[in-house]
């Protein structure tokens, strides 16, 4: 047991020296060096647990998962400010304004602004894109510690850890080793983005991986209801619908329906579109565009393309289980999106602890690269780490065509 030791050690070395570093901005290369170390060591962690089904490396997964994510818990996000907005859309709805009709530089929120929350806010001409759930959940958080990041943080944490759980229970629906669930507790892209910077897709977690688990029980109310809950804090979550099998329709999409109509009726009639700056966001955030933006800006192709993708994952192996049809879903649309955020990945994770895909797996771990962006003035993300942010899944693709090369030309001669 040496090897796995020594990597949850290294791991959480790496993630309490990153836990150190002020501002991750500033510090670009440093961060990125102890993000290769960690994601090294999660590999090797990784390889040696994910099939040992024991209990002592279940218990070495989970205890080096806790701890890393304890080390980062105390973090001030800085590589993204997104915690900051969260806190500031609670503080906008606590003096009974709607952040879905003012941006924060509005003259009606003048009296709101402060020297901590405000200065740090992204885009601050936007109005709010969070949907009505993830406003719930801020206005809890705010309710509990108002003006706090680091609470906000610690409470999508809370919520991932509740994601952890649920990661356990559909392995075990699935007939997996637990142990398995190594390729979700350790990786760092997800202890980054969400017990670093406090990312909401931590939220998201425990309602796609509950709706994946109910659907291989086969309780379709309960998939719909999970699915409508996760896509009222984000958008994203609603693609698995597709996935759902016919048999399912109705129950699924009645109790996803009644879910979603529930969370935005009662923003109707405050006459703000509960869109917010979306519209904005999907046009103008230019971050590490995805492949097919960096051929043709246009998000209407852009939105064509996914929902093309959506239909065409829809077809693949059918008869497979959800978890496994959401790994090509998922990726393909993280591959086709406007920008390749790094914590767009993570709720691609638990799936891929369900039924691993070495180039996925370690996509999780280039796409971080994208944080070359503060490398250089101007920021931008140079072309070697985009290069470097695709090549798992280029290879991978190049592995499965030659694969099958082979059983084409048997094919043929056999005619």
């Amino acid at each position: 047991m040496i090897p796995p030791l020594a990597a949850g050690a290294g791991l959480l070395g790496a993630c309490l020296a990153i836990a150190r570093i002020p501002n991750l901005v500033q510090s670009p290369g440093l961060f990125l060096g102890l993000f290769a170390c960690a994601f090294l060591c999660y590999l090797v962690g990784a390889w040696w647990l994910a099939e040992d089904d024991q209990p002592r490396s279940l218990a070495i997964v989970l205890v080096v998962g806790l701890g890393a994510r304890l080390a980062l818990a105390p973090v001030l996000p800085t590589l993204s400010t997104d915690a900051y907005r969260y806190v500031w859309d609670a503080r906008v709805a606590r003096a009974g304004a709607d952040a879905y009709a003012y941006p924060p530089t509005a003259d009606e929120l003048v009296a709101l602004r402060d020297v901590n929350i405000f200065p740090r806010l992204n885009h601050p001409t936007w109005r709010t894109i969070y949907p009505p759930g993830a406003q719930a959940f801020f206005r809890l958080v705010y309710r509990i510690q108002p003006d706090s990041v680091v609470a906000m943080k610690l409470a999508v944490g809370l919520a991932e850890i509740a994601g952890l759980v649920s990661v356990l229970g559909l392995l075990r629906a699935g007939g997996r080793p637990l142990s398995r669930v190594v390729v979700y507790a350790w990786n760092p892209l997800l202890l980054v983005e969400v017990w670093g910077m406090g990312h909401l897709d931590g939220l998201v977690i425990p309602a796609v991986v509950g709706a994946a688990w109910a659907a291989m029980r086969g309780r379709h109310a309960l998939v719909g209801a999970l699915l409508g809950a996760g896509t009222l804090v984000k958008l994203y979550p609603a693609v698995l619908l597709v996935l759902v099998t016919p048999a399912a329709w109705i129950p699924v999409l009645a109790s996803f329906t009644a879910v979603v109509l529930a969370g935005y009726l009662p923003w109707v009639p405050s006459g703000a579109s509960v869109l917010g700056s979306l519209p904005r966001y999907v046009g103008e955030e230019y971050f590490n565009p995805g492949p097919l933006r960096s051929l043709v800006d246009s998000p209407l192709v852009a939105v064509a393309a996914a929902l093309a993708w959506i239909v065409a994952a829809s077809l693949i192996r059918r008869k497979a289980p959800l978890p496994v049809r959401a790994i090509p879903l998922i990726g393909g649309l993280l591959v086709l999106s406007r920008n390749m955020f790094p914590w767009y990945a993570v709720w691609l994770l638990p799936f891929l602890a369900y039924a691993p895909s070495v180039p996925w797996i370690l996509f999780t771990g280039t796409v971080a690269f994208a944080y070359t962006f503060f490398l250089s003035e101007p920021w931008a993300v140079p072309a070697w780490a985009r290069a470097l942010e695709l090549a798992p899944l280029a290879l991978g693709g190049l592995w499965w065509l030659a694969g099958r090369l082979p059983v084409a030309r048997t094919a043929e001669s056999s005619r």
